[in-house]
């Protein structure tokens, strides 16, 4: 049992789940067990699980207020961010400065402060590494960890491990030892560029099905309906590697030239001036392939530039492709294009009837045979959240034990954890998935 406090900060679904695996788990007492949120209606299910009234507080956090309620930490105590409208840029920082551990489930900004669409990821992905690189040996924070983004970049690194271990193709099996010697160096990029990984493409299929109707002013999601709606509405994101060239990417999403916003050959950072719910690509569940929505999400930044190689003049002579492709639940899916949502239902336990979500990676490359490496789950009639909801909170506690394991190593990525430590975390209740891809006409469609 780890001898801190802890202080979960958003009490939701999330933050629900998590307190149960902690308890479950017997990572941290009741009684150093903090929770914020800005209802009050929320406490009643902290007191039923043994807390106390001194540990929960009603707050709601701006750009002015956020130092306040990290008074009621200390140095080596933990603060686990799980809500929405905050900047855990700032959030990083102040807790780096005050030897705090942190983690992040997303990245944000403040609600009083202006979103800054669509560069806000990348503005802030630079200030992160350079938090980074100051905060060697001190108070480990994870930033980003949740399931994606955060345990899919982990599941990237077991993707190369399962290539180098057990792919047959020529290049491999001719390289195979000196490749180990790279993943025992922890050495993930020049493994990359070794077996010429042309992209990295996440998937994310959700197939829940619920008691909802469907109405044409109301917009439905299994996380936050708020966050869903932007993600797909705001301008699509992805990392171009070295590997392809802008009009092969294009032509494998269905876009043409004229529709793109911004572009930087120099970093790879392509923003198209479509929202992500009109851009179509295919990737890989399972095996099986798949069509989704291809969405700006925070991992493509730190995905792509953890697998960067470059020059001694800091010039990139390797990289992959980096991109995101989500489908929602037919419902949420469905909504997302009504002309004018002005209600919204979360899809909770209660209201869900089957299904569940599968997240995961497919690597696709020149000297291996491709692979998708993922977790899935689904409903189970025996636990009380939903399969989303503990994708966050198994993730979240595996990164909690990792922190307490290694807690200084200042503030990290999610591509920088251990795989073994992070999946070993999570395997009480997230199965590891491993398919090769093999149908080489389904891999090319698109």
């Amino acid at each position: 049992m780890i001898n801190a406090k802890i202080m979960v900060f958003g009490f939701g679904g999330v933050g629900k789940s998590l307190l149960n695996l902690i308890l479950q788990e017997e990572l941290f007492s009741i009684d150093d067990i903090l929770i914020v949120d800005r209802s009050r209606k929320t406490f009643r299910y902290f007191e039923g699980k043994g807390g106390k009234i001194e540990n929960f507080f009603l707050f709601e956090m701006d750009s002015h207020s956020y130092t306040e309620i990290l008074d009621n930490l200390n140095r080596g105590d933990f603060l686990i961010y799980l809500a929405v409208g905050n900047d855990n840029l700032t959030l990083a920082k102040e807790c780096a400065k005050r030897g705090i551990h942190f983690l992040c489930t997303t990245d944000d900004t403040f609600h009083d402060q202006p979103f800054n669409e669509p560069f806000r990821y990348r503005t802030h992905f630079y200030e992160y590494k350079e938090l980074t690189e100051k905060t060697n040996g001190q108070a480990t924070s994870i930033l980003q960890f949740g399931s994606n983004p955060g345990l899919i970049s982990v599941l990237t690194k077991k993707a190369l491990i399962e290539i180098v271990e057990n792919d047959d193709a020529p290049f491999v099996l001719e390289n195979r030892d000196n490749l180990k010697k790279l993943i025992a160096a922890d050495n993930y990029a020049d493994l990359a560029r070794q077996l010429q990984v042309t992209s990295f493409v996440e998937t994310d299929l959700d197939t829940a099905k619920s008691d909802y109707s469907e109405y044409d002013d109301t917009a439905y999601s299994t996380w936050s309906v708020a966050d869903f709606q932007g993600e797909m509405n705001d301008r699509t994101i992805q990392k171009l590697g070295s590997e392809e060239t802008l009009s092969e990417h294009l032509k494998r999403i269905g876009v043409s030239a004229d529709k793109i916003y911004y572009y930087n050959k120099a970093d790879g950072t392509l923003v198209l001036d479509i929202s992500g719910k009109y851009v179509k690509t295919g990737g890989y569940v399972k095996g099986r392939y798949v069509e989704g929505c291809v969405d700006a999400h925070e991992e493509v930044f730190s995905i792509h530039d953890y697998y960067t190689v470059r020059d001694d003049e800091g010039e990139i002579t390797y990289a992959p492709t980096v991109m995101f492709v989500y489908h929602p639940c037919e419902i949420a899916l469905s909504s997302v294009y009504h002309e004018d949502n002005i209600r919204a239902r979360l899809i909770t336990r209660d209201r869900m009837l089957s299904g569940g979500e599968i997240i995961g990676i497919c690597v696709e490359g020149k000297n291996f045979n491709p692979i998708y490496v993922g977790t899935e789950l689904y409903l189970d009639k025996n636990r009380d959240d939903t399969p989303t909801v503990l994708l966050v909170s198994a993730s979240v506690f595996a990164a909690i034990k990792y922190m307490q394991n290694h807690p200084d190593k200042g503030v990290l990525f999610p591509e920088y954890l251990d795989v073994d430590e992070i999946l070993s975390g999570i395997s009480p209740w997230l199965p590891v998935v491993v398919n090769r891809i093999q149908d080489e006409t389904e891999r090319n469609v698109g």
